[in-house]
């Protein structure tokens, strides 16, 4: 399996689709596709595209070789971590069942703890501003997530769960980051800064348990 398993196993953490696309996880993401969410700026209706433009795309602007990971809108953005965090859940409560090293099986834990935590956050504001999440992991989530679990209660599932988890927690970093510095919406900008702390310290306990390897 090698590297073509690691990065299927990394795009289960963080499903990060390219900015405004859509993130297929069910029927009802069609539907999600037109009911983005628009931050209410005045601005924003002063800044319609014009007929030719590329979606999400500003005529004259540069974009830089991460635009992959940036939200172009917060409703974007909620949709995108509550995809992550939807799979972080579900490879961490495997973890936790099936991991060999205790550091891994603690973290995972915390890591189940926090992000359902989080995501109860993120719902509650997704609702507020009427956005529309995926309601569950995607096919090829789930189908990474079996792969692993293939190789159950060995060291070998151990380094594939901790490269996915150290590669997805650096991209969601990524991510909220750059809401924190272009998001529009104040509540959501707030809900990044408060959920960066929390993906930073994921970040350093996955990576001691990768030195106890």
């Amino acid at each position: 399996m090698g590297h073509r398993f690691t990065a299927a196993a990394a795009a289960l953490v963080l499903a990060t689709a390219p900015a405004g696309a859509a993130l297929a996880c069910d029927k009802g993401e069609e539907t999600d596709k037109k009911t983005e969410y628009t931050a209410e700026h005045t601005a924003d209706k002063k800044s319609e595209k014009k007929p030719g433009e590329q979606h999400g795309k500003k005529p004259g602007k540069k974009h830089g070789k991460r635009t992959g990971t940036r939200a172009e809108t917060d409703g974007a953005f909620l949709r995108t971590a509550r995809q992550a965090g939807l799979a972080e859940i579900a490879m961490s409560r495997d973890a936790a069942k099936n991991a060999v090293m205790p550091c891994v099986k603690k973290t995972a834990e915390t890591l189940v703890k926090d992000h359902t935590t989080m995501d109860k956050e993120l719902r509650d504001l997704a609702r507020r501003l009427k956005v529309t999440l995926p309601g569950k992991e995607t096919t090829e989530q789930r189908r990474s997530l079996r792969d692993m679990r293939k190789k159950a209660h060995k060291r070998e599932y151990d380094t594939l769960w901790l490269k996915a988890a150290e590669a997805g927690h650096v991209q969601a970093l990524e991510l909220l980051d750059d809401e924190i510095a272009k998001g529009k919406n104040a509540e959501v900008r707030e809900a990044a800064r408060m959920a960066r702390p929390i993906i930073a310290a994921h970040l350093a306990k996955v990576q001691v348990c990768q030195k106890e390897r």
